[in-house]
Parts: structure tokens; C-alpha cells; sequence
């Protein structure tokens, strides 16, 4: 549920100034502009959150020179700096975050929906919980989503998660079906919480569930292959791997491997601290699996690397390849393993 809308606008059209206020009022425009398009244009990957932050940082700055200190704007763009930074540092982000609180409260009032999202990226499960059997029956779908929303947030801990992610599939399965998307994404974030305890077993018929929609379906199947591969399910990983596989329609030209085992480290390098690698080659078969795997080149050589590298290889799953709804073998496969002693 969005309930925070961020509308940012600058007008200039209609306010009188002095030909050398309007030209230093264009050049803090044009200057919060910039950084606004900055912000939009970073994705949330990992890679990218220092940009992210830097970027918010530069768009909150830019606009506490032309907005006023208490207004929706300044609200919207500390919300936006503060939530940037929650992968980075947590602590600085609820500071931060509770800055973006007062303003909202202050302008909407502590218990209406327009701060939930705020206290949810907050960890604040009590308070948007209260807020949500305020507004809404707590049988219903939109305390649903809130729940759902809240086991998403990264500031509450693994039982909590838990908690309302199932309390929000058990409503969409009865309000929905078990075909919705929402009961499909309720059940896929009950599959990786499942994940997250070293559940795998558990997880299973979760992210099954959450296969029953095709936009969900997708990501729940290669969280099925890593399951299944986990627990040595070896035939029930091929089969989701090759429903990827069918999905791709063969337009997909990188082959990174959806499930790798992590091969033993040979015991002579591992008491001697000795760090290496193993190139194998191999090809994908129809069904996904690593055929015809040799050992192309290891380093230190006479190590054990290689040797390990190809007993693990046996578990490798590929998304298999389809041209024209036909599965093709795919030879020629290069991989590597690293093996790299803990620091």
C-alpha cells in the first residue's frame, strides 16, 4: 500500500522578482532539478545505494533552499534520504527517518495513514499496527497489505517478519484464493523467511504457493531450485530450473547458474591456509544439468582444487536453454570456483 505520495514541484510562472532574484531562483531550480534526476535515475541494488544516498543527500540540501523547513516537500525529501540509507547505516537512517516522522505528524496528525510507510521503514510494528485496525478491519485486504509491507521492512527481526507475513497470506487466501498475486507474494516472503531460518524443507510449499501466479512464479522458481538443491531433491530442482528455462523463450544469452554447491575445501590447502581456484567446462543439458564437466585448469595445481571443483559440479543447475519451445544442449560452458580462506 503507497499511502506516501511524493509530489515535488517548483513554479515559477506568476511570482515577481528582481531581475537578479530570478536568475538566483533559476539557478536553485535548475541546481534541485539536477539532483532530483540524480535520485531517479539510481536503482535499489547494492551496488548503487552509495549513489543513492549521495544523491538524496544532494536533492534534501538543494531543496532546504527553496522550501520551507516545515513543509511536505522537505517531509518527502528527508523520507527519501533517510530510506537510502538503510543499507548502509541503520542507525543515521532512523535518525533521519524520525525527522521525516515529525514533519508528516505535524502536518497529517500521529495516526493517519500517510505516516504508516515511514514507521514501517522504521521498524515501528506497534504503532502501524494501531493505525491500521484504526482504519481498517483487521479481516480485510488493505490490513493485509500493511502486514505484508511490514514483514518486507529490514528493521524488525526474523519472528516478527514471520509473523505478519503469514497473519497477511492467511487473509488473502481467504479474501483472494490462492491465485491472487497478493496470496502469491504473501507466500513467496513466507518461502524466504523460511529460507532465512535454514528452513529449506519448510520453505517448499510456500514458494510452491506462490508459483500459482505467473508474476510471482518466476522468482519462486528459482528460489524452488535452490531449495530443492539444498536438501538433495536433485530431479524436483531440474523441473522448476526447466520452467525458467521456458520462460526465457531462449532470449536470455547469460548463463549464470541458478543453484552452485559449495565444493569442500581440500583439507591439505585448508590447514595450510592456501587460497585458489578450479576452472571447469561443461555443458547444460535439456534438463539443466552439468554433463560432459572437465577440469580445464587449477591453481595451485596438485592441491585438490580440481578435484573438488568436479564433485561439486555434479549439482550445478542451469536454467536449461529452449529455441522454439525445444530444450537444447549447451556445450562449452566455462565456470569457475573460488576458494578463498575466511579473513
Amino acid at each position: 500500500m503507497n499511502i506516501l505520495v511524493f509530489i515535488i514541484s517548483i513554479l515559477t510562472s506568476g511570482l515577481v522578482f528582481s531581475t537578479e532574484n530570478k536568475i538566483s531562483r533559476s539557478y536553485l531550480v535548475e541546481q534541485f532539478n539536477q539532483a532530483q534526476r540524480c535520485f531517479n535515475s539510481t536503482s535499489t541494488s547494492n551496488r548503487s545505494a552509495g549513489r543513492k544516498i549521495y544523491c538524496a543527500e544532494w536533492a534534501l540540501e538543494e531543496g532546504r533552499r527553496l522550501f520551507e523547513p516545515d513543509s511536505l516537500n522537505i517531509a518527502a525529501l528527508t523520507y527519501n534520504y533517510g530510506k537510502a540509507l538503510k543499507r548502509r547505516d541503520k542507525k543515521k537512517a532512523l535518525d533521519i527517518l524520525g525527522e521525516s516522522l515529525e514533519l508528516y505528524e505535524a502536518i497529517y496528525g500521529e495516526s493517519s495513514l500517510e505516516v504508516i510507510n515511514i514507521l514501517i521503514d522504521m521498524g515501528e510494528s506497534r504503532k502501524v499496527k494501531a493505525i491500521a485496525k484504526k482504519n481498517f478491519d483487521q479481516n480485510s485486504v488493505e490490513y493485509a497489505r500493511i502486514l505484508l509491507d511490514l514483514s518486507l521492512s529490514e528493521m524488525i527481526n526474523l519472528r516478527e517478519t514471520s509473523r505478519y507475513a503469514r497473519s497477511a497470506l492467511e487473509i488473502y487466501r481467504e479474501k483472494e484464493g490462492v491465485e491472487s498475486h497478493n496470496t502469491a507474494s504473501a507466500s513467496f516472503q513466507m518461502g524466504k523467511v523460511k529460507f532465512a531460518q535454514k528452513k529449506y524443507e519448510s520453505a517448499i510449499p510456500y514458494l510452491i504457493g506462490a508459483t500459482k501466479h505467473p508474476e510471482v512464479a518466476i522468482f519462486a522458481h528459482g528460489w524452488l531450485v535452490r531449495a530443492y538443491g539444498l536438501t538433495d531433491q536433485d530431479d524436483m530442482a531440474s523441473y522448476h530450473a526447466t520452467q525458467i528455462g521456458q520462460s526465457q523463450k531462449g532470449e536470455r544469452a547469460d548463463l549464470v547458474p541458478l543453484f552452485v554447491k559449495n565444493p569442500d575445501y581440500p583439507r591439505f590447502a585448508q590447514t595450510r591456509s592456501i587460497s585458489g581456484y578450479a576452472l571447469i567446462e561443461l555443458t547444460i543439458s535439456k534438463e539443466g544439468r552439468a554433463t560432459d564437466v572437465v577440469l580445464i585448469e587449477e591453481s595451485p595445481e596438485s592441491l585438490g582444487f580440481g578435484e573438488e571443483a568436479l564433485k561439486a559440479s555434479a549439482a550445478i543447475i542451469y536454467a536449461p536453454r529452449f529455441v522454439d519451445g525445444v530444450a537444447q544442449e549447451v556445450p562449452g560452458v566455462i565456470y569457475k570456483y573460488n576458494f578463498k580462506m575466511p579473513n
